[in-house]
């Protein structure tokens, strides 16, 4: 890691990249600029660790950061993969209390530190930063919510065909492309890589999907949906 040297009013401007700073009128955007750091990782670098003390949060600039949990086993679970103008890390400021999970760069990052006694003057002095706060956690405990679902009532196949319906809406293209290894993928969908790569082999021998490399042709959408509802592969 290493602190990337850029003007205040440089770091106001990279601060708009998040809605949660957008609506802060200019004054108070400088205010809180003056106090971050725009920090720069390299990929494997971590913005900090499980059980870690929470004295900031990040605002994702560049690149991509992935969340996760070791469980006691050495197993992974990632939580979430953050990408530009998204917050990470921001779930235990208030309290002062650890990082529940890690944050790791999934590939060469930038991201602005934003130290949380500074955040929470700003907040105390126009609430409706806190109000926009509050709409990004309720929003993660959305998908906290849909993770813990999708992990202990759905099968792989099932989660598997869920992801690659999301992405092909998300893109609109009947080929879609993986934005992280199969490895890092099998972590998300809570597996290993080489059930991931049987489930793709059955997919595909089904003539559901297609697969070269990252790059996955939809071929049947329809039976895509009936596995992520729950039907055998």
């Amino acid at each position: 890691m290493r602190t990337i040297q850029v003007g205040a009013e440089e770091r106001a401007r990279l601060l708009t990249k998040c809605p949660l700073f957008e609506a802060l009128p200019m004054a108070k955007r400088r205010a809180v600029a003056v106090v971050t750091m725009l920090r720069r990782y390299d990929a494997g670098e971590y913005l900090f660790l499980q059980d870690m003390p929470a004295d900031g949060f990040y605002v994702i600039i560049k690149g991509q950061v992935r969340v996760h949990r070791i469980g006691n086993d050495g197993r992974e679970q990632i939580l979430h993969l953050f990408g530009p103008g998204e917050l990470c890390g921001e779930v235990p400021v208030f309290k002062g209390r650890n990082y529940p999970a890690g944050a790791v760069a999934a590939r060469p990052t930038q991201a602005l530190y934003v130290p949380a006694a500074d955040f929470r003057h700003v907040g105390n002095e126009h609430p409706e930063v806190y109000v926009e706060m509050l709409a990004v956690l309720s929003f993660r405990l959305r998908e906290f919510v849909a993770l813990i679902d999708d992990l202990s009532l759905k099968e792989v196949s099932a989660r598997l065909a869920k992801h690659l319906l999301d992405l092909h809406v998300r893109s609109g293209n009947p080929t879609v492309e993986l934005d992280m290894t199969k490895a890092v993928l099998a972590a998300k969908l809570g597996t290993i890589a080489e059930t991931l790569s049987r489930t793709l082999k059955k997919m595909q021998q089904r003539r559901i999907i297609e697969v070269d490399g990252r790059a996955i042709a939809i071929l049947d959408a329809t039976a895509l949906a009936r596995i992520a509802a729950g039907e055998k592969l």
